[in-house]
């Protein structure tokens, strides 16, 4: 009889782990092509995105991160050195979709909804660490 509630509760255990996953272990990241960063510079950029996600107890799923491109992120750095005393020479826009948990305890976000779109805006110097500045809805 030991050995059976021993068993019992090694699968609960096990059922209960399996059933805890990251909101962010399974995220499609599209880093996309650049001529002006590296992969391992945008996915430094991305994986910064992601540590700020994960201190959000109102995200329950995060779908995906998406570089926004050349173009945008060059746009953009104007816009992050008004944000900040610093002098940035690097800018990076992503976008991503997530859905939000359903608590009461929202962080400002609607309990179980999806927000698509939602960019973030990301500054440094050359060679320097990313800063992530701002986000939301542009």
């Amino acid at each position: 009889m030991r050995n059976l509630r021993i068993w019992v509760l090694c699968l609960f255990i096990l059922l209960f782990v399996s059933g805890c996953s990251d909101r962010v272990s399974d995220v499609h990241i599209d880093l996309g092509k650049s001529d002006i960063y590296t992969q391992e510079e945008l996915k430094a950029a991305a994986d910064t995105i992601l540590n700020e996600i994960k201190t959000w107890d109102s995200v329950k799923t995060v779908y995906s991160i998406s570089y926004c491109g050349d173009d945008v992120s060059t746009d953009q750095l104007a816009y992050c050195n008004s944000l900040s005393d610093k002098q940035y020479t690097q800018c990076v826009v992503f976008e991503s979709s997530f859905m939000t948990a359903g608590s009461a305890e929202s962080g400002g976000f609607n309990p179980n909804d999806r927000y698509d779109g939602w960019q973030w805006y990301l500054a440094g110097t050359d060679g320097g660490q990313w800063e992530l500045l701002t986000w939301g809805y542009a």
